[in-house]
């Protein structure tokens, strides 16, 4: 059983200064710490809900809705579900999960966004190309690519969810269905992504900086602190003789159970609340997200070490760790339409009246009453919103 609410925003408020004193942190982990510690408080700002009927008022603060606060992301995540499930082709599914090697994750480190972007270009183009041979598939199929940086223990592990639909669109544009639940051979998709994603990398460290011309920064790699530019490279060619792994899970009758696992990891950053299971003011005690692989259900960490973990995978602003492929993409839509109208569906029509926050927050909890009028039962409707650094109404209830 999970501790309160806000754990996190605790942990942060008890140790963050420490923390920021003894090791010093970057804007992006400063700024991803303020809002941890303001949400949900005066500092972010107010919003007025009101019974439409005129039976009550309520005053309540702001959510910081920074991708990486645990209180966060909930109604964003559950909007972007409900915009997979109507784009979804009726269909099984497969999740495939790429890895590489920790050597670089140095590299990561210093090149956030340009590594993420160049990992997910490699893991799709492979995955397009492959797919593409009539050996496997022979057909376009739509892909759903997730970048995650963390593991169990909230360690660097920097790795991709796709989730791959089991058919696609051939060059005649008919519908393939794949065999069963064999999509393709993993250790030739895994070679396959090392050389592309090797090959990206070095490009990106060389290519225009050799012919002498001017390339733009957010499509430049920095060597790490302590490393040179060729070391990076000797350290790319190593890691192309070395075998890298990637996993095809057997096929899902469908994609709305795949979602939701991928789901969590696109918002409230490494942690959820629902898995610090203590906390006595100085170390955390935090339950395993998958506890079939660990001899304990449970591990812990110092709140020095805690915050230190949640705060080394913010991500850089404008980092896209979600991307649409193929049949999917905004692109494809007349192929999208085409491959629904095989499988017996309507064409697609895309989310244009986004759902109000307490209408997701229904959806979610059914049992949730927080958004009703405690006199007359009225869903309470938002009417004002005053951002950060405003005061309140004077008045915080009638």
């Amino acid at each position: 059983m999970g501790m309160e609410a806000g754990i996190v925003q605790r942990i942060f408020r008890d140790h963050f200064e420490t923390y920021r004193t003894e090791h010093g942190v970057s804007e992006r982990e400063r700024w991803a710490a303020w809002n941890i510690m303001t949400c949900r408080t005066a500092e972010q700002g107010f919003h007025v809900d009101e019974c439409p009927n005129g039976d009550y008022r309520i005053v309540l603060h702001n959510s910081c809705k920074h991708r990486s606060c645990p209180q966060c992301g909930a109604t964003e995540t559950e909007l972007w579900l409900e915009r997979r499930k109507l784009q979804s082709l009726a269909c099984a599914y497969f999740h495939i999960v790429f890895t590489i090697s920790h050597e670089l994750h140095g590299i990561w480190r210093w090149n956030r966004k340009l590594f993420t972007d160049l990992m997910l270009r490699a893991a799709w183009h492979t995955l397009r190309e492959l797919l593409a041979d009539p050996r496997w598939l022979g057909a376009l199929p739509g892909a759903i690519g997730v970048f995650q940086s963390w593991d169990d223990e909230m360690q660097e592990h920097c790795h991709l969810h796709f989730i791959v639909t089991a058919g696609g669109l051939d060059p005649a544009g008919c519908w393939k269905e794949a065999d069963g639940d064999f999509l393709l051979p993993t250790q030739v998709l895994a070679t396959k992504f090392r050389g592309k994603f090797l090959a990206y990398l070095r490009q990106g460290f060389k290519e225009l900086s050799l012919r002498g011309e001017d390339k733009p920064k957010d499509q430049v790699l920095v060597a790490p602190g302590g490393m040179s530019v060729q070391q990076c490279l000797n350290l790319l060619n190593k890691l192309g003789r070395v075998k890298w792994h990637a996993q095809i899970e057997p096929a899902y009758e469908h994609a709305e159970g795949v979602y939701k696992y991928v789901g969590r990891y696109i918002r409230r950053g490494p942690i959820s609340e629902k898995r610090i299971v203590a906390y006595d003011g100085v170390r955390v005690t935090i339950a395993y997200a998958h506890p079939e692989n660990h001899e304990q259900g449970t591990f812990r960490l110092d709140a020095d070490a805690f915050i230190g973990r949640v705060l080394s995978h913010v991500p850089k602003k404008g980092t896209h760790v979600v991307r649409s492929y193929g049949l999917f993409h905004p692109n494809c839509r007349g192929k999208l339409d085409d491959a629904r109208t095989q499988l017996g569906q309507p064409p697609y029509e895309p989310l244009t009246e986004l759902p109000h926050a307490q209408e997701l927050l229904c959806r979610m909890f059914p049992d949730w009453d927080g958004n009703r009028c405690p006199l007359c039962g009225a869903v309470l409707q938002t009417v004002s919103v005053c951002h950060r650094g405003q005061p309140p109404p004077m008045r915080i209830a009638a």
